[in-house]
């Protein structure tokens, strides 16, 4: 028996429409978190700035 590679364009975009959701809510995600560790980063170094003036 000879397996058959039978693709549906119709599945196929299917799923290339919820892959790029994924990616698109990926991408969000990402972005969400780089803007929290740049804010903790800034909070850091102004504390740090802040101990280093009242030291």
């Amino acid at each position: 028996m000879v397996a058959s590679n039978s693709f549906n364009p119709s599945d196929n975009m299917k799923l290339l429409e919820k892959l790029q959701i994924e990616n698109q809510l990926l991408i969000e995600e990402n972005k969400k978190l780089n803007d929290t560790v740049n804010w903790m980063h800034d909070t850091i170094w102004r504390l740090v700035r802040t101990q280093r003036t009242e030291g």
